[in-house]
């Protein structure tokens, strides 16, 4: 896996980051998560938001459309861009929406969040829903993880068709696109990144990908899995339905198959599930997974983590190399 030059590596602010570190990294996420965590669900209602496209998605052949949502960052009147990155993001169990209408206002929090975080930074951001198009827009959480119809081959044929998408549209750099997924959504990630499969002919590649707390087990399962590209996963030290010792397990098996792969590993100690969120801390019942079957699972935001894990994600963007 040779070097890249990041697309932004000449401009001031990725200057910035590569001379400030971690000082720069600081300010950067202060400028969205500056707030009390109790204060952050409103913090940005009347805030205007980036630019935002409904689509459908072409799927992969044998799969529905997908809807889709393509945020673009604001870019200076008379001022001559260069082509955008982009970031792909992937969903978690419980899909894209607070509540059962499909659509852009209809988006959960944290992703709106994510996507004007990231549009602010200058990447281009698509959103694909695997799940509104198979008649589960409420998500598939409270379905036991074996009998899933939209499996994690299904996610990953999702991943490839919204590569090929981005690949052609006009604008954007198609040599610097990230892949980052939430939970079931990072799942995804990891599937789409397993270098023992096959690569279809025409997909660009992922130049770097970040994982929050995915399910790490079935990765680790597989004899010969590896990465294609570049991985940052960040997991909660507490989690209880996607264990983190699972995740440093899985590490621990790529390093030992690729030494000179990039698979940086990051816990944080006593955070659970969904802790870059805003949701105060619960127990979810209807969920049958989980490291303790039948017992639910712990849910919920944690503001030092959180902090902490848009430092990780600022810096690993910034990165000329991950």
């Amino acid at each position: 896996m040779g070097a890249r030059r990041s697309c932004f590596a000449a401009t001031p602010w990725r200057r910035l980051l590569r001379l400030g570190g971690s000082v720069a990294a600081l300010l950067g996420a202060l400028v969205w998560w500056q707030e009390p965590a109790a204060a952050h669900a409103h913090a940005h209602a009347g805030a205007p938001g980036p630019a935002v496209q409904a689509l459908q998605l072409p799927g992969a052949p044998g799969e529905p459309d997908l809807p889709a949502y393509w945020f673009r960052p604001s870019e200076p009147e008379g001022v001559h861009a260069p082509p955008q990155p982009v970031v792909v993001a992937l969903h978690g169990c419980a899909g894209l929406y607070r509540r059962s209408e499909m659509s852009a206002s209809a988006l959960d929090a944290r992703y709106r969040d994510y996507a004007r975080w990231l549009t602010a930074r200058g990447y281009a951001v698509l959103m694909p829903d695997s799940f509104g198009a198979r008649g589960k827009p409420r998500g598939i959480c409270s379905e036991r993880f074996d009998s899933r119809a939209i499996d994690a081959a299904t996610r990953r044929a999702d991943v490839l068709a919204a590569l090929r998408w981005v690949a052609q549209q006009p604008g954007v750099d198609a040599g610097h696109i990230v892949l980052l997924g939430w939970s079931n959504g990072a799942q995804a990630v990891l599937a789409t990144l397993d270098g023992s499969r096959g690569w279809p002919v025409g997909t660009p590649s992922v130049e770097r990908a970040v994982a929050f707390y995915p399910g790490c087990n079935q990765a680790l399962q597989q004899r010969d899995f590896r990465l294609r590209s570049p991985l940052l996963l960040m997991i909660g030290g507490a989690d209880d339905w996607t264990p983190a010792t699972r995740c440093v397990m899985l590490r621990d098996a790529v390093k030992a198959r690729q030494p000179d792969v990039r698979f940086q590993l990051q816990i944080f100690p006593g955070a659970y599930h969904g802790f870059d969120g805003s949701d105060a801390l619960h127990l979810r019942r209807d969920v049958p997974g989980g490291a303790r079957p039948g017992k639910g699972v712990t849910v919920g935001g944690d503001p030092a983590a959180r902090d902490a894990a848009l430092l990780q994600l600022d810096a690993w963007l910034a990165a000329e190399e991950p």
